[in-house]
């Protein structure tokens, strides 16, 4: 019988130290997020105004967008048919990457361009 009650008794203090432990991981979820989102945009509006003085080498259409491609420097909200801008190119993990602009609609959208990175092999240059 007391080893029945110090095993419940151990059992009932894991179980309370693993709340606090629990809530702190929460809140470290949490700030990691927050810190995401205003990194991402301090980054996008740097981009944004750095853009007005950068031009565009070439533009592409887009011709696949990949399943897993949701990073917080890729370009965001793309489809099949859309016309990019090239603001620079061979950028990222082995140089996979373009770095690319679209133009949106102000009043639809936040902000009038949206800026990231895209893979080159899901892209056609135009002529």
């Amino acid at each position: 019988m007391i080893i029945l009650s110090l095993a419940g008794i151990d059992y009932v203090l894991r179980v309370q130290d693993e709340k606090p432990r629990k809530e702190m991981y929460r809140q470290l979820e949490l700030e990691v997020q927050r810190d995401e989102l205003t990194s991402r945009n301090e980054e996008k509006r740097m981009i944004a105004e750095d853009m007005v003085n950068t031009s565009l080498k070439f533009k592409c259409i887009v011709r696949r967008v990949p399943e897993q491609f949701d990073g917080h420097k890729c370009l965001q909200n793309i489809k099949v048919g859309d016309v990019v801008g090239v603001l620079e190119e061979g950028i990222g993990p082995g140089g996979q990457y373009n770095l690319c602009s679209i133009e949106r609609n102000a009043a639809v959208e936040e902000s009038k361009f949206s800026i990231g990175w895209f893979p080159c092999s899901c892209l056609e240059k135009l002529k």
